[in-house]
């Protein structure tokens, strides 16, 4: 079968013989209008019940949740997130456990969220572990120092990371009444069963090993014959201790199963000698998350009713080359992920203060740079002599801004902090440059073909990419850390793909699609990625 390599009839004509196209774009819209109110009014109505504030303690940027017209002292929970993640990403336990009355702050643990602080050794080490323990020190402190909070009923919730630096800070300090770690991994733990006191551990059922069986070697440090989904020890004593494995979810959607917010309740109402909750009253743990993710849907579906508004159907260029041979469409993307595996492990870590970031953009940047100078040298660049006009330039800034705005706005209400701070700031440049270089080489492999031949090739350049990323961290080119965010970055390049084939279709030049896959790509690594 041959690919196409022509542009087709412009969308809605038919040729003879041929049934009319269904208009998908008026469907899309209309999708995306739905997708956006509901969106809008679950992020709007997240609240309902709560109040919330903000403040910056010490460094420490943290918020508190507690429910609106309570009386009397609250029992307290400080809230540590993990690697690359903040306190945005741990606001479903707020909207769970302040519902069911406790007083909740979440924490953005240094180089992490709205934290300018470095973290040293990307989370990792003793300076690491003192910093971390520093941040919640300052948390709890100010968590107990609030009138309407109890200071001596105080617990901790973690995750990843941070359910490493709960169970260390609990440990140490018998103050603490209760702790839940969440996916914490291998760690030592102390084998009496009062350090930390009444301690549940969870895990996902579809996390690497090495997590649940940290969760189990944990409760059998205390208990050697424990088995998962069994609570031994007494609450009353302090001495409680449970493993649970929660069926279904891995390192991230643990966070929103019901499950895990169950336990959670269950856990810490026993170890602060309150009544049991009554089956699932006050569990919301995907609400915002969820109406965050209809409105990242809602700017996909739009974009290409945005993109014709802003630039039509531009006219076909002066020159346009021949199309790469499909073998060196598909062959040259392979040959540049396998120059970026060694210039990937090359590159200085500390190239930007950016842990992983910057690893990750000159993997990007270099796939693009090879493929580019592989078409120069092959003498079939691809891509179109089209010249920049005005209102051209004027449009790419508009829809790299709208791409900023619909990554940035739904994930700060609803999932990640997504607003550039610090070093952040200046790192945004080289890694959004990197991202951009590497979708223009996609669009020069794609230059010439048809819509579904380009889709394919974009398609297996990125897919391409990824698994090179994965690759990278079995050869230990990469952190392990990769392999966690990668269900991110694949989000973001499917994104990106749906994006690329809607400025394909109004025959927008090749850069102004690079420059907008940039900032789609870049930000969301400037802004996530830990400050080290």
């Amino acid at each position: 079968m041959e690919l196409d390599n022509q542009t087709g009839p412009p969308p809605g004509t038919t040729g003879p013989g041929r049934p009319a196209r269904v208009p998908l774009r008026p469907i899309a819209l209309v999708l995306a209008l739905i997708a956006a109110a509901t969106g809008i009014l679950g992020l709007a109505t997240a609240d309902d019940g709560l109040e919330r504030r903000s403040a910056v303690v010490a460094g420490v940027p943290v918020e508190v949740a507690r429910p609106a017209r309570t009386t009397g002292r609250l029992p307290g929970i400080v809230v540590a997130h993990g690697l690359g993640a903040s306190r945005q990403l741990m606001r479903g336990f707020a909207d769970t456990l302040a519902r069911r009355g406790y007083a909740v702050e979440l924490v953005d643990l240094a180089g992490h969220g709205a934290s300018t602080e470095r973290l040293p050794g990307t989370g990792e080490g003793p300076a690491a572990d003192a910093r971390l323990d520093h941040d919640l020190d300052v948390a709890v402190g100010h968590l107990r120092a609030l009138p309407w909070v109890d200071g001596g009923r105080i617990g901790l919730l973690g995750h990843s990371m941070g359910a490493a630096a709960v169970l260390r800070y609990a440990a140490a300090h018998a103050d603490v009444r209760a702790t839940v770690a969440i996916s914490q991994g291998a760690m030592a733990v102390p084998g009496s069963a009062s350090r930390p006191r009444d301690l549940l551990l969870l895990a996902g059922g579809l996390e690497f090993p090495g997590y649940r069986d940290g969760a189990v070697a944990a409760l059998r440090a205390a208990y050697p014959q424990g088995r998962a989904g069994v609570t031994y020890g007494d609450p009353r004593a302090g001495t409680a201790r449970r493993a649970v494995l929660v069926g279904g979810v891995e390192h991230v959607s643990i966070l929103f199963a019901p499950q895990t917010h169950r336990e959670v309740v269950s856990w810490l109402d026993a170890g602060f000698g309150r009544p049991a909750a009554r089956g699932g009253v006050g569990l919301r743990p995907v609400r915002r998350v969820a109406s965050a993710m209809l409105l990242h849907l809602a700017a996909v579906l739009s974009f290409g009713a945005i993109a014709s508004a802003l630039l039509g159907r531009m006219p076909p260029p002066g020159r346009e080359r021949r199309p790469v041979p499909l073998p060196v469409a598909l062959g040259v993307p392979a040959l540049a992920v396998a120059v970026a595996l060694p210039a990937m492990a090359a590159l200085p870590r500390n190239l930007l203060p950016l842990a992983v970031a910057g690893p990750l953009a000159g993997f990007f940047g270099v796939i693009g740079a090879a493929i580019l100078l592989g078409l120069r040298l092959a003498g079939r660049s691809g891509g179109r002599r089209d010249g920049t006009r005005p209102a051209t330039a004027a449009a790419a800034v508009i829809l790299a801004a709208w791409t900023v705005l619909s990554f940035a706005v739904p994930a700060q209400l609803g999932w990640a902090h997504a607003v550039p701070v610090g070093p952040r700031v200046w790192a945004l440049i080289p890694v959004t440059a990197c991202a951009a270089l590497f979708f223009g080489g996609v669009e020069a492999l794609c230059a010439g073909y048809g819509r579904r031949a380009a889709t394919m090739i974009h398609a297996w350049t990125t897919a391409g990419a990824l698994a090179g990323l994965c690759l990278a961290v079995f050869l230990g080119a990469a952190p392990p850390f990769v392999l966690l965010v990668a269900p991110l970055l694949a989000a973001l390049l499917v994104w990106q793909g749906v994006q690329a084939a809607a400025l394909r279709a109004v025959r927008a030049p090749a850069w102004v699609t690079a420059v907008v896959g940039g900032v789609l790509l870049g930000w969301p690594l400037a802004v996530t990625m830990p400050i080290g």
